[in-house]
């Protein structure tokens, strides 16, 4: 559902600036968290550099708005709801101008993500 006004300020991008190379070298253990047979550890060598030149599926390049969103989230959010529930989950869904569905794992691991604050 698109919004009337973009969905991220400013200050929300600077932000994401960031996180996003935490999230980039991060990406090898979240393919493992999320069950990869096939994920490594961040011992990062030639294949992974391959995967993301490539544009491959699992590239965090074909992520990153899923994780961006979720950043934003939590930044706006968070106070309101500590933890994820489906009422969150359904505000999100609303909002999101992608595949929700396809996505919401991505947004929800950058929402319930520990940025150190």
């Amino acid at each position: 559902m698109a919004t009337a006004t973009p969905y991220h300020t400013k200050d929300d991008l600077s932000a994401w600036e960031r996180v996003k190379k935490a999230f980039a070298n991060d990406w090898e253990q979240t393919k493992a968290d999320f069950g990869s047979d096939t994920a490594r550890d961040m011992d990062q060598d030639v294949d992974d550099t391959v995967k993301q030149m490539t544009g491959s599926d699992d590239a965090f390049e074909n992520r990153e708005q899923a994780f961006r969103f979720g950043h934003t989230a939590n930044r706006r959010y968070t106070s309101t709801y500590p933890s994820w529930n489906d009422d969150l989950d359904s505000k999100l869904r609303k909002e999101y101008e992608g595949d929700y569905d396809a996505d919401r794992r991505h947004i929800r691991h950058a929402y319930e993500y520990d940025y150190g604050s």
